[in-house]
């Protein structure tokens, strides 16, 4: 549909309420509940007109920010919350990535393009992350099922356990949750951030299981659990991930 100056895909599907997606490539998708009027998307759509327009432009600066990163030595590259510089080494045997307290060492073949260069970094990136990502969910998998009542436990002993867990790029999402299908996803990115960030997200997507939505009882439940481990609110919490990223320019 044509909404003033916008192109929407509009799908209509058997949901709850009306969902809008903004693409990295800029496409608008609009998710809409069977039966809803064509005079309440309208309204949605415009109490929503600014937020669409910011996204895309969001988009579009993130794509140029993306263009002007060569993975060549001198650049920065955020590892666990910690900005280091990349230093490029020419290896036609072997290549592999090197975490080192004050650098990140490549050795990389000399005609590998950026993009080449780039699928190095994140492999290893992809290393060093699956530890303490593996350590994060056992963790909150065991303490959420123990904090279930003895009588919850013996009905749903897996509610908490058994997910079907992917780990990979993702251009919108830190990490998403579906559990009716026992699925969750995680961004390999988190990597670049602080651990309490990365934690804060698996705990996010834990609540996701209890809560399927962003309301307030959502952040509530979300809050608790995470100041039950000394961490700071969700929303401190998700302004620091903000401000890490635009050091290093977008993810």
């Amino acid at each position: 549909m044509r909404f003033r100056d916008l192109e929407i895909i509009v799908t209509v599907k058997r949901i709850r309420s009306l969902r809008l997606i903004v693409r990295p490539t800029g496409e608008v998708l609009l998710n809409v509940p069977i039966g809803v009027a064509e005079e309440e998307v309208e309204r949605f759509l415009s109490a929503h007109y600014s937020w669409i327009l910011r996204s895309q432009q969001k988009m579009q600066n993130r794509e140029a920010q993306q263009k002007r990163i060569r993975y060549e030595s001198g650049e920065m590259h955020l590892f666990f919350g910690k900005e280091l510089p990349l230093r490029v080494e020419p290896e036609r045997g072997r290549e592999s990535v090197d975490f080192r307290p004050d650098e990140i060492v490549m050795y990389a073949h000399p005609d590998r393009t950026p993009m080449q260069r780039k699928k190095l970094l994140y492999q290893g990136y992809y290393v060093q992350f699956m530890p303490v990502f593996n350590a994060l969910f056992e963790k909150w998998s065991e303490r959420l099922t123990q904090e279930m009542s003895p009588v919850t436990r013996l009905a749903n002993p897996n509610k908490y356990k058994y997910f079907n867990v992917s780990i990979k790029l993702m251009r919108t999402e830190w990490g998403s949750c579906t559990p009716g299908n026992r699925r969750m996803s995680f961004n390999i990115d988190l990597v670049r951030l602080p651990k309490a960030c990365i934690e804060y997200v698996v705990v996010h997507e834990f609540t996701h299981i209890d809560r399927c939505d962003h309301s307030p009882a959502f952040w509530a439940l979300c809050d608790r659990r995470l100041a039950a481990v000394g961490l700071p609110s969700s929303k401190e919490i998700r302004a620091q991930m903000k401000q890490m990223i635009r050091v290093c320019g977008g993810y």
